[in-house]
Parts: C-alpha cells; structure tokens; sequence
C-alpha cells in the first residue's frame, strides 16, 4: 500500500497542543494569584468573582492543548491514528493509496483511502468506553461529570456529521479538479476498549480490526466499472496537497515460520 503524509501539518499541531497547554498552564496561574490577591483586600470584595472568568477561560485552552497534543502524540504506549492505520492496511496492494491529513481548501481532512472504486473518508475515534449511535445522533455512556473532569481526554463529537463534511468536501474538490468525484465515509474505532452500538447510521461504523476486510469489499456490486489505474493516480496527486509530504510504500511483515 500507498502513503502519503502531510508531516508538516502533523509538526503544525503538535507546536500547537504545546502552545495552548502553556498558555492555559499561565492563565490558571494569573487566575489563581488573583485570587490570593483579592483574599487580603476585602474592599475589593465585590469582585471576588473575576477571577473565576481567567479560570474557566484557561481550563477550556489547557485541556483543548492537551486534546490536539493527544491526538498528535506518538509513542511506545499509543501510536497515533494515522501510524494505526498504516498498520491495519498494510496488507492491501499498491492500487490503494492512504492519505492523512491532506491540505483541501482551509480544512485538514484526517484520513482518505484512495481505491478501485474511488475515495474513502476515515473518521477515526479513538476513545474507550460505551458509545452508541441512532441516525445522526451519538451518545457516549458513563458519568457525564466524569467526562467534564476528563475533557482532555479524546472525545465523541459527532463522527457522522464530521464524515459528511468531510465527504461533501473532497467530492467538491475532485468535481472542480475534472476527476471522478464517487466519494463515500467509513466511521472507524480504534480502541480495543470501546463497545459501539449502532441502531441506524446513514454512515457506516467498524472497528479497526474488521476495516481490513470492509475496504477490500468497496465497489462490490457496483454497476459503474473500476477506477483506471491513471484515474486513480490523477487523485492520489490532486489530494496530496501539504507542506513536508512524506510519501512511502508499505509492506506487510513477514511471519516467521515455526520450526
């Protein structure tokens, strides 16, 4: 398989998480100085409550950087998403070509497989715990105070409206660009520790283990004939668009044989 890397802005994000994690770690600073300060002026009593407006303001930027460093971050104990499904599709063939994050206009889609049959949109979610979705509607089991305690933790947002997005948006580029715009989304879940229950989704979800076998079942029953391989190749350029491309084959390892 085919990869395509948009490093320069995973670097991007990376400087960012660390950047809004300082600047929370400061405000909660002032905030709490401001605090100590007002104890000992009780003629200022009445504006007792101001610093509690910089307290909020750097919990919500600490624990937003702590998100965007999460989702960047890879190392011995957690592989970041991209690097996860590198090693989950390693197995398919040179006509698949896997793009991550990808410069589309203003917007960064996170995950494009590009196969016989078109283009796939990866929604990833990477959060533990009960999750279960009707329609377009996501609900995320547990105490929802606990969650408010966790909120640097990954969230669920709503993947099925992200997918969309997403897929009106590189359907929308392609169609400008002259190429076949036959665009769909694939909702996927990498947590070993997750439980999805999908009762009706316009967007179908798997777990990462079964995406293998989805993806080579794409364009099965389709009436309109396989992409050709310079259709594919036209695509595969005009979607790998960033700063700092890393570009790379991927083969499956080897299983060693048993004496």
């Amino acid at each position: 398989m085919q990869v395509v890397r948009n490093a320069g802005y995973i670097k991007e994000q990376q400087r960012r998480g660390r950047r809004l994690t300082v600047i929370g770690i400061s405000i909660l600073a002032l905030a709490f100085l401001a605090t100590f300060w007002l104890q000992g002026r009780p003629d200022l009593l009445a504006f007792a409550f101001l610093p509690y407006i910089p307290l909020l303001i750097g919990f919500i930027v600490f624990n937003m950087g702590l998100q965007t460093v999460g989702k960047f971050v890879s190392n011995a104990r957690k592989l970041r998403a991209d690097l996860q499904l590198d090693k989950t599709l390693a197995r398919l063939s040179d006509r698949y070509t896997l793009i991550h994050y990808p410069r589309i206009g203003k917007r960064n889609p996170d995950h494009l497989l590009v196969h016989n049959a078109g283009v796939l949109v990866l929604t990833v979610r990477e959060l533990p715990g009960k999750v279960s979705v009707t329609g377009r509607r996501w609900r995320r089991g547990g105490n929802p105070l606990l969650r408010i305690l966790n909120w640097s933790a990954p969230q669920l947002g709503n993947p099925t409206a992200e997918s969309e997005q997403d897929v009106a948006l590189v359907k929308a580029y392609l169609a400008e660009e002259g190429l076949p715009d036959l665009v769909g989304g694939v909702i996927v879940f990498t947590s070993p520790l997750v439980q999805v229950t999908v009762t009706d989704s316009p967007v179908d979800v798997v777990d990462i283990d079964d995406l293998p076998a989805y993806v080579r079942e794409l364009g099965e029953g389709r009436e309109a004939p396989p992409l050709t391989g310079k259709e594919r190749l036209a695509i595969v350029e005009a979607l790998s668009q960033g700063e700092d491309l890393e570009q790379q084959t991927l083969r499956p390892e080897r299983r060693r044989r048993v004496a």
